[in-house]
């Protein structure tokens, strides 16, 4: 692993913890290791360091969904394992009061995005539903609803399930013609 590679992956934690706007090249380089002369070496600000991140998260993120995308199982399974990733990113590491500053500040600075590859990972797997996207959307929007309510991580992946299995269920469901 390069030496940019290792303050890319201390970079996500301190992001995590810290946010954006409170992160500073000093607190990057400490976590890394690094002098801050020898961060500017391998990045010229904090914005550039946070999109090697963003990159670096997004890749990961999407490498996992077309994973859960292209597993063996039901629909069902596939559908939530790909909603799995979004909710253990929405769970995990990043603190909830920074969660949405991160997305912002990488919207603003033209990154991909993570909700963007996970629509289209779950877009593949709903091709079959009467509007795919939008049910892919209102899977991912509950997804992260999910994710900031309270309960343990099982409870939150239990009822990440349930809305899966209910939602495949419907769509499996010919609804009875009206007269």
């Amino acid at each position: 692993m390069s030496k940019r590679d290792d303050i890319v992956t201390a970079a996500v934690d301190v992001f995590s913890r810290y946010g954006f706007r409170q992160t500073s090249m000093e607190l990057l380089a400490r976590a890394a290791g690094v002098s801050r002369p020898a961060l500017y070496q391998h990045f010229a600000n904090k914005q550039d360091v946070f999109a090697a991140v963003a990159a670096r998260v997004t890749d990961l993120t999407t490498d996992a969904a077309h994973h859960a995308r292209d597993a063996e199982g039901t629909p069902a399974d596939q559908v939530y394992g790909v909603l799995s990733v979004k909710l253990e990113t929405v769970i995990g590491v990043t603190e909830a009061r920074f969660r949405q500053e991160l997305v912002a500040e990488a919207a603003a600075m033209g990154l991909a995005s993570v909700e963007d590859r996970l629509l289209d990972a779950l877009v593949d797997l709903l091709a079959e539903a009467p509007e795919p996207r939008e049910t892919a959307a209102l899977l991912l929007a509950s997804t992260v609803g999910i994710g900031q309510s309270d309960g343990t991580p099982e409870v939150l992946r239990g009822r990440l399930r349930r809305l899966v299995d209910l939602v495949m269920n419907g769509l499996n469901t010919t609804p009875p013609q009206r007269s």
